[in-house]
């Protein structure tokens, strides 16, 4: 039987957590973008939907859908895993409510 923690991983891709946040370019089987964490002229910051994580070689950031959620809005864990849990309520009312 899997965790509740890996339940939600299963649920939500890396790319649908980090493109709610930042823009993302394709680049070959990755998807990548400017790093959130730091400033930088050209994008560093790679995402692998394969693996499920992130990684930015300017600055070293790195994780999964629970640590960049953790980082950008300055979370703890059981933080995090409220805040996306409050995102997915949301986004189901509102189709429930648009049909």
């Amino acid at each position: 039987m899997d965790s509740p923690v890996q339940q939600i991983k299963e649920r939500l891709s890396i790319e649908e957590i980090v493109s709610s946040y930042i823009k993302l370019e394709k680049a070959g089987r990755n998807l990548k973008a400017k790093c959130p964490f730091h400033n930088e002229k050209t994008p560093s910051f790679f995402v692998s939907a394969d693996r499920g994580t992130y990684y930015c070689f300017g600055c070293g950031a790195s994780g999964d859908i629970f640590t960049f959620v953790e980082e950008f809005e300055g979370l703890d864990f059981k933080g995090a895993c409220r805040f996306r849990a409050s995102i997915r309520k949301k986004k189901a009312k509102k189709r429930n409510c648009t049909g």
